[in-house]
């Protein structure tokens, strides 16, 4: 049997320049191996790529070569050591048409633990200890090689990175300044279509109105509204085939999708879609895991664009509500008297507490002819400057009314009703409770048109003085009745307008009647200043820490 040559090995190793790379660097390595274990022929197979062995002194066919390399790789890994029966019957074939052999060997070449290479020989090496250090070296050089490789690739990988990063932060600065949702949606869609050399691309995003539809924005396919109630893909697809695609998306029109989640604190709201990656020559290239980390990159930026399009849209509509609040706050201001006029034989006192939500509560109190006054009290429907208007318009009426001297309270809440029906567009209401006081005679005429009821209270005994007709504005031609009652000295009457009785606490229950009617009969006893005081108090504590939505209005008169 031949010798060994180890010290002739070694210098063939470190001969081999292996700054080429690893491609073809076992052929090299391999005669200085077979060198060192004094064997004419032998097969060297890359583990990491066992369709690519090197061989000399063998006459096998290549396709069987890279077969059988193959069947040994595996076997290789899931035996250990390697020259287990099984390995050692694959390593046998190899070796099938020379001469025969009887103790074939195969040679893990290993470095920190990790088999870089087989070497297959068909006996062993004739100097075991020798031919170790010759593995070793060989190893190292291969070591070296694929770690240089791995440096290179790392570097290219952070090089592809930086470049990723320097284009998502261009194109996240193109789109943070965009607050207008028509444009930025287009400037999204251009730039993820620019970013992957997509040739169609969709930006669809669920409406946050009532219907649950989406908001839909496409370039060069067609991409159909997914419809209501569809659900959002909360993950990255890669559609490279149409079996692949999401349901809301399978009428799209491109050939290949892919889709990244588009989220806001944490829930998907939509998506961004790309479709047809376009290469070099023209042709339509299937999309990668780069191509999805790139893209949910961007849509991640995507996101906090449009959440900041939304917060500016958000803050644009408060500053206006906040606005039409400050206005409407001022219209009801110039209502709500600052002092009531002293009328003889009535002690008479009102008070508003607007809500931040400006309702439409108001009270007045007219002096007329011969001594007699007239008190209003009135709630109208909805908030903010609507309401504000329609009430300006109800007091309006009525100062013009009574100015000319008309006192019969049928008529004038007649007159309010169709005033309230020609002109007021969107059909609002009010409710009115409206009476005129005589102290020479202590007559009260009024009528309630779809108030609260009011609260006499005289002597031991109380009656609330509920509706004579419906709220004015609602129905042409309604009709109120007249109501008269004839007082006393002492007796008490308080009005209020619903933002007392349906003051909530924290459990949603209301102040309710009881507890009025209670508070006044507790309180007939106060001046109607007091009474007033004693009531908003009751309210604050009733409702503590929790806040009111309608205006609270209460007006007191107690009989001279």
């Amino acid at each position: 049997m031949p010798t060994g040559d180890v010290p002739r090995a070694h210098a063939l190793l470190a001969a081999i320049q292996p700054a080429g790379g690893d491609e073809g660097l076992l052929l090299k390595i391999l005669p200085a191996l077979l060198t060192g274990a004094g064997i004419e022929r032998g097969i060297a197979v890359d583990a990491a790529h066992p369709d690519r062995p090197f061989s000399l002194g063998l006459s096998l066919a290549p396709s069987a070569l890279h077969r059988l390399a193959g069947e040994l790789a595996q076997s290789a890994e899931t035996a250990e050591p390697a020259n287990t029966r099984e390995t050692l019957r694959l390593a046998a074939r190899f070796f099938g048409d020379g001469p025969p052999v009887s103790d074939p060997r195969v040679i893990p070449i290993t470095a920190a633990d990790e088999t870089l290479a087989l070497l297959v020989l068909p006996e062993p090496p004739a100097d075991p200890a020798g031919f170790a250090s010759v593995v070793a070296h060989a190893a190292s050089i291969l070591a070296w090689v694929r770690m240089a490789e791995k440096v290179r690739e790392a570097d290219f990988e952070l090089k592809y990175r930086v470049w990723e990063l320097e284009s998502l932060y261009d194109v996240g600065l193109s789109i943070a300044g965009t607050l207008d949702l028509e444009s930025l949606a287009d400037e999204i869609l251009m730039k993820s279509v620019s970013l992957l050399n997509a040739r169609s691309g969709a930006l669809i995003v669920r409406r946050r109105d009532v219907d649950g539809g989406f908001y839909i924005k496409e370039f060069g396919s067609a991409f159909p509204d997914p419809g209501p109630g569809v659900g959002i893909p909360e993950g990255v697809c890669v559609a490279n085939r149409r079996e692949e695609r999401p349901a809301f998306l399978a009428a799209a029109t491109a050939e290949k999708l892919l889709t990244v989640p588009i989220r806001s604190e944490g829930e998907p709201i939509g998506v961004l879609v790309v479709g047809d990656k376009e290469n070099r020559a023209g042709g339509i290239d299937d999309f990668n895991q780069a191509d999805a980390r790139i893209l949910s990159l961007f849509g991640n930026q995507a996101a906090i664009a449009l959440d900041n399009a939304r917060l500016h849209r958000e803050a644009l509509e408060k500053e206006r509500m906040e606005r039409e609040i400050e206005l409407a706050a001022s219209i009801q201001r110039t209502i709500i008297p600052a002092s009531l006029p002293e009328v003889e034989g009535l002690d008479i006192c009102g008070a508003n507490r607007p809500t931040r939500q400006v309702g439409g509560d108001f009270y007045d109190v007219f002096p007329l002819p011969g001594g007699r006054v007239a008190f209003a009290l009135a709630d109208v429907s909805g908030k903010g400057v609507p309401a504000a208007l329609l009430v300006s318009t109800v007091h309006a009426c009525l100062h013009v009314l009574f100015d000319v001297g008309r006192d019969d309270l049928p008529f004038v809440v007649a007159r309010v009703n169709e005033h309230l029906v020609r002109f007021s567009s969107s059909r609002k209401f009010a409710t009115l409770f409206l009476g005129i006081f005589e102290p020479s005679s202590r007559v009260m005429r009024y009528v309630n048109a779809g108030h609260n009821p009011g609260i006499l209270l005289s002597g031991e005994s109380f009656e609330l003085l509920g509706p004579t007709g419906i709220p004015v504005g609602m129905f042409p031609n309604a009709v109120h009745k007249e109501e008269v009652r004839t007082l006393r000295a002492s007796d008490l009457l308080v009005l209020y307008s619903d933002g007392i009785t349906e003051a909530q606490d924290g459990g949603e229950t209301e102040f309710g009647m009881e507890r009025l009617t209670g508070l006044v009969l507790g309180g007939r006893e106060l001046s109607p200043a007091g009474l007033t005081g004693e009531i908003f108090g009751a309210v604050d504590e009733f409702t503590r820490g929790v806040a009111q939505y309608d205006d609270q209005t209460v007006l007191v008169a107690r009989i001279g």
